[in-house]
């Protein structure tokens, strides 16, 4: 029975992954849909890798095919929680930094356990999924209580009609 818990939570974490991608991709707002592209992509480029590489995991020292797969999410989300004006893409941001900060630990010091290495680089994942579910359905709910509001900080961009108009938002 133990045997199967792995697997198990390999199959959750994907079904998770794909349903909330495909809801903020349906539901969201930019942010949302720009998580949920990038949570996609850390997928597909994981199997890719995968298929090129094996599915052998190495965690005696650096795992440099998931490095530069985490290496490349990191960016993508700093900039996204960086530019949204939502707090959970902070979060989301801070734990990817973590599972690439693994990877670093693990080139600097050979007294880390593979166990050690594996939690910190796999873990973040699933608190990854908690709070792009949970942003999810905050922006949900705040859309339903007070209608449409900014994705983004920054300019307002509005169509020229309503610029023309006199319309001028509250910043």
């Amino acid at each position: 029975m133990a045997e199967l818990i792995p697997g198990l939570r390999e199959q959750f974490q994907l079904i998770a992954l794909i349903f909330l991608a495909g809801m903020g991709l349906w539901k969201g707002a930019g942010p949302e849909r720009a998580v949920a592209i990038v949570m996609l992509g850390i997928l597909v480029s994981d199997r890719i890798y995968h298929l090129l590489f094996g599915n052998v995991i190495n965690l005696m020292s650096i795992d440099l095919g998931h490095a530069v797969i985490d290496l490349a999410a990191m960016i993508a989300f700093i900039v996204i929680a960086l530019r949204s004006n939502r707090m959970y893409t902070l979060w989301i941001a801070a734990l990817q930094l973590v599972a690439f900060n693994a990877h670093l630990a693990r080139e600097m010091t050979h007294a880390m356990t593979p166990i050690a290495y594996a939690i910190l680089y796999v873990g973040p994942s699933y608190f990854q999924l908690v709070a792009q579910g949970l942003g999810l359905w905050a922006h949900r709910r705040r859309v339903a209580r007070y209608g449409p509001y900014r994705s983004w900080i920054g300019p307002a961009i509005m169509p020229a009609a309503t610029r023309q108009a006199g319309y001028r938002p509250e910043l």
